[in-house]
């Protein structure tokens, strides 16, 4: 057996601890809760939907459903998702989503310019209008059509 000499064994400990510590993710904890306001926003915009609608007019379009929904809350936003797409504070990853937080499409031929505004509900869901004319539904950024055309979020609720 071969013995360490002295001076050998902390530079050994602290390579060993600093090793140890590398693979370790940080430790996130449960999400915040939402806001009172982001659980009144998607409870307004749920009531948009088919099966809860009690006579409310079907939007324009998604910008105008987002706006509609935020503006019955006393928060108005502009009238286009381009120009929503500059309001709030950025949401950096999707893993960071919350409840209320305005995403943004491109559109069907895909891109980087902002084509399409949604409301954020949870667990990876949204409510949106997806096309003009057609009623609001709820679907997964998950999926691979909206997976592909996710460009980034801003939160609008704080």
């Amino acid at each position: 057996m071969r013995r360490l000499s002295f001076p050998a064994l902390p530079a050994m400990l602290f390579a060993a601890s600093l090793a140890s510590c590398r693979g370790v993710p940080a430790r996130r904890g449960p999400p915040p809760a939402a806001p009172p306001l982001a659980k009144a926003v998607v409870r307004t915009a749920r009531g948009y939907l088919p099966e809860e609608e009690r006579g409310r007019s079907i939007p324009k379009d998604c910008s105008d459903f987002v706006g509609k929904v935020y503006r019955a809350h006393g928060l108005r936003l502009p009238r286009t998702s381009e120009k929503m797409a500059l309001e709030g504070e950025e949401v950096p990853s999707s893993a960071d989503l919350r409840m209320g937080d305005l995403l943004f499409f491109a559109g069907s031929t895909g891109g980087s310019a902002v084509s399409h505004v949604a409301i954020y509900v949870n667990n990876g869901i949204f409510i949106h209008q997806a096309q003009p004319g057609e009623g609001v539904r709820m679907e997964s950024l998950y999926s691979d059509y909206y997976r592909k055309r996710y460009l980034k979020a801003r939160r609008i609720i704080n």
